[in-house]
């Protein structure tokens, strides 16, 4: 599959310019993980409250674990060495792409509006390049930069619903913050998951061992969850699916199609495909909770796509 090799640890920053093949295998994948990841927005919003932020998050990755585990238990046991050797960083990646991104979300969503969460994720393209920039030292380009700003007018733009005055007139509150920290984690997810080396796991194996170490991680705090607030889960059908799409599509689908973009053109480039998320987010509430298009989703979605489409054209060949 097109995501079935990692970069290079970072021992040289430097990369070579991605075909346009390339550059279109990317495009499909990073928007197919954009596509999993709005339905998992969607679902969150629909279950919430059939089953806690945290413990949606845990048995997520203990489905997805349990079906990843046995195509990928022996590669794991034949490179436990590799595991124990780069086992701070499979931690790191863990906590930051497993363990905290998608439970604060859920979280976050408990206590904030749709207009502020959206806005604020439209934020993680950036949070992607400052964490290139403060990691490694990655200096974005003027087109990256313009392809950021591009789309995330057109995230503002379907976010205010048109209305410039909605932007100006939000409040944050400390679940936007929540929100922040999420993007902020899934930059440093972004950036630090091709320092691990070419060849070290198959894409299947790397996606397990990051899920078991952030399950090391999610395991206390769902107990800590149930400590607190008593809440547990609802043992019905919805909970069921929900937990299903979420371990299916948007973490082992997703994180796949994710990490194969990734590798194929730097984490800096894939960013602006995260602003397909609310683009897709708004066709599926309008496909499955009926909303009625406006004419500020057509100009959103152009400036979206225009965006994407500059950051997803590769550079000329010289």
């Amino acid at each position: 599959m097109p995501g079935s090799r990692h970069p290079q640890s970072l021992a040289a920053p430097s990369r070579p310019a991605a075909s346009q093949p390339a550059w279109r295998r990317a495009a499909l994948l990073l928007a197919l993980a954009a596509l999993f990841w709005a339905g998992n927005f969607v679902m969150g919003r629909a279950v919430r409250g059939e089953i806690p932020p945290v413990a949606l998050a845990f048995w997520r990755w203990l489905v997805a674990a349990a079906v990843l585990l046995p195509f990928t238990g022996r590669e794991l046991l034949a490179r436990r060495g590799a595991l124990r050797r780069h086992a701070l960083l499979l931690a790191a990646l863990g906590l930051s792409g497993v363990g905290s991104f998608n439970t604060l979300s859920y979280i976050a969503l408990t206590g904030t509006e749709a207009i502020n969460a959206m806005l604020v994720i439209s934020l993680t393209p950036l949070a992607i390049l400052v964490a290139a920039f403060l990691i490694d030292g990655e200096r974005p380009g003027a087109r990256r930069l313009a392809a950021l700003a591009v789309s995330l007018a057109g995230v503002a733009t379907i976010a205010a619903r048109g209305d410039p005055a909605a932007l100006v007139a939000l409040r944050l509150n400390p679940a936007d913050g929540i929100v922040l920290l999420a993007v902020l984690g899934w930059g440093i997810y972004s950036v630090l998951l091709r320092r691990i080396p070419r060849g070290t796991f198959s894409p299947l194996g790397l996606l397990t061992a990051t899920v078991l170490f952030g399950l090391a991680l999610l395991l206390p705090s769902w107990l800590a969850e149930i400590a607190l607030t008593g809440a547990m889960p609802r043992a019905d059908l919805p909970t069921a699916l929900a937990v299903l799409y979420a371990a299916l599509a948007a973490s082992i689908g997703a994180y796949l199609c994710w990490n194969g973009g990734v590798a194929l053109i730097g984490p800096a480039a894939s960013g602006p495909f995260l602003h397909l998320q609310p683009l897709f987010g708004t066709a599926l509430a309008m496909l499955l909770l009926g909303e009625v298009p406006h004419g500020f989703h057509a100009v959103g979605f152009a400036l979206v796509l225009a965006g994407v489409a500059l950051a997803g054209r590769a550079p000329a060949r010289r």
